[in-house]
């Protein structure tokens, strides 16, 4: 009987697993469909050998105790920090914003990782707390910490990218129990500190939300992404044009089809089956994470579930909702699908933290 129940722990959820390999190759096919027979036809590759590297972190962070990362989160978070730092001195701007640390033809997005030491910060921080309801001065805590990084990679600017870390600080108010005065406190704050917001905004990022708002007030320039997305999905169909078929990404009138409208050309492509293939896989990740989080050993366990599986949510919903026009463009990428390695890669080790977790739900693990 010991046996057999010391082996339990050792299991990997195949749901999850499964689930996180099929979309990553997915995005493989679609990348190489996108950018075939042109100047980067050579990504499709780079992207197999990120998902690879990801793959390496996902079983590295399950065999890693997430219990001894809990107790060295601190300074694990505050050195991800120090690159979001050197960027707003020193970076160089791609795309308008300073989001990449380049070595050679190498460049990888710091902000990705510090959403992972941020979720392990905020993690320790239910660890510690006696009280199944935050006290007032760890709301403080849970504010700074997701806050900091959140202004560092605002300011870059990279105002898509900042809005992933939301999910850690609202999941957070929810799992510490925040009083309905508080949430109603948060809501006006928004409010007024949205409407300030716009005098830092960036002039490309207002014509973004001024576009959202008026989407035919520009259909040449700022409203020519959307549109061009709304035909790339209404094209598609029930089953779509076929594989590599898809006239808007292959003939380049869908702009940057291969990352931030990837799923506009699966849509195109695969239609009405591949949008609920792709979306019936996320989904399936993310209620399984929700299932795992239930069984989680401790408190630290079960939010760094909770808030590793809802910055996925909050990216895909933000993602899929950008291709049909319900929000403004924001540059947010399709978790495992889109290309960049980047991405990809602390996508996987967030998998991998989640997993990791699950192994080791029972005190003999």
């Amino acid at each position: 009987m010991i046996g057999r129940v010391a082996a339990v722990p050792r299991r990997l959820d195949l749901m999850i697993l499964g689930c996180a390999v099929s979309l990553a190759l997915v995005g493989i096919l679609f990348v190489a469909s996108t950018t075939s027979g042109g100047r980067l036809s050579g990504l499709a590759t780079r992207q197999a050998i990120w998902v690879a590297v990801g793959l390496g972190g996902l079983m590295a962070a399950v065999l890693f105790d997430y219990r001894t990362l809990l107790k060295i989160s601190f300074p694990l978070y505050c050195a991800s920090l120090v690159p979001l730092v050197y960027l707003l001195f020193f970076g160089q701007r791609i795309q308008n914003v300073k989001s990449w640390i380049r070595v050679g033809t190498f460049q990888f997005q710091p902000a990705e990782l510090a959403k992972i030491t941020t979720a392990l910060l905020v993690a320790y921080l239910f660890e510690n707390e006696d009280d199944g309801r935050l006290r007032a001065s760890a709301f403080v805590k849970l504010g700074a910490i997701v806050g900091i990084p959140f202004l560092l990679v605002f300011l870059q600017p990279d105002l898509g990218l900042a809005l992933t870390y939301l999910p850690l600080l609202g999941i957070g108010l929810f799992f510490g129990g925040l009083p309905l005065r508080g949430w109603i406190a948060i809501v006006l704050v928004v409010v007024v500190c949205s409407g300030g917001a716009w005098f830092f905004l960036k002039d490309y990022q207002k014509q973004r939300i001024s576009t959202f708002v008026n989407p035919d007030q520009d259909m040449l320039k700022a409203g020519y992404q959307v549109r061009q997305s709304k035909i790339a999905v209404g094209s598609g169909g029930f089953s779509g044009k076929g594989f590599r078929s898809g006239t808007q990404s292959r003939l380049q009138f869908l702009p940057t089809p291969h990352t931030d409208f990837i799923f506009a050309s699966i849509a195109e492509e695969w239609g009405f089956l591949g949008v609920i293939l792709v979306l019936g896989l996320f989904a399936t990740l993310v209620l399984r994470a929700l299932r795992l989080a239930g069984v989680a050993r401790d408190r630290g366990g079960v939010f760094l579930i909770l808030g590793l599986a809802g910055v996925i949510f909050f990216s895909v919903t933000v993602n899929a909702s950008m291709m049909i026009g319900l929000l403004p463009t924001t540059g947010i990428p399709l978790p495992l699908v889109s290309y960049g390695g980047s991405s990809v890669a602390t996508t996987f080790l967030s998998i991998g933290l989640i997993l990791g977790v699950h192994y080791r739900r029972f005190a003999n693990a």
